[in-house]
């Protein structure tokens, strides 16, 4: 029995370990890719940011392509875990909304530099669009979808709304905002643009959008 639980322990530790060991990589990795862009980072650059050798990486990712992409897995986790903790506690369907755009908003503001690596590098790369990691970047932003049909359901917004649309929309709203507050340094932040967005949204979907003037 004692053989067996320390076993466990052992394994435990090592999943963790190694856990640490890949976010130590990314981590290093984000700071590289943030100032040299995705082309001119090297395998060499990202290891001695990391503080590894470079046999290590090749432990846990195939490419230079493949850190990248698990950065924003990363990152995109963090963030849809976030969501998930406090949408809970929000059953105003228009405030789902306001909630999905602010929760945008702070992520971008509060990870600059994963936002700058994301938007001004990863967003072209085609071969992400067919990696898992994209996958999660389309479960979060599928919160937008789901607050969307929730309001058409329940006779908020308009019949006619296309949930995809209003995805596409709500994120480009916040990435063109976010793009220009990482190469103009315009507006200082992003988070108080919140309630702009929301107000747009809302003229675009609503079937009455007076409320929207109201908050």
């Amino acid at each position: 029995m004692k053989q067996g639980n320390q076993v466990r322990k052992t394994k435990t530790k090592n999943k963790t370990n190694n856990r640490l060991k890949k976010i130590a990589i990314l981590e290093g990795a984000l700071k590289v890719f943030g100032e040299k862009g995705f082309e001119a980072t090297t395998i060499a650059a990202i290891c001695k940011s990391a503080k590894i050798a470079d046999a290590t990486l090749y432990e846990y990712f195939e490419s230079k392509e493949d850190v990248l992409f698990s950065i924003a897995e990363h990152y995109t986790r963090q963030h849809l875990e976030n969501m998930k903790q406090v949408n809970h506690f929000f059953h105003n369907t228009r405030e789902k909304m306001r909630l999905i755009i602010q929760s945008y908003l702070e992520f971008y503001e509060d990870n600059p530099l994963y936002s700058s690596v994301a938007l001004l590098n990863l967003k072209g790369n085609r071969n992400f669009l067919k990696s898992p990691a994209y996958q999660v970047v389309r479960e979060a932003s599928g919160s937008i979808i789901e607050a969307v049909d929730e309001g058409v359901k329940k006779g908020i917004y308009r019949d006619d709304v296309d949930a995809y649309l209003v995805r596409n929309m709500v994120l480009g709203f916040i990435e063109h905002l976010t793009i220009q507050w990482l190469l103009l340094k315009r507006p200082e932040k992003i988070s108080p643009c919140r309630d702009s967005i929301f107000i747009m949204v809302m003229q675009s979907i609503e079937k009455n959008c007076k409320e929207a003037y109201d908050n």
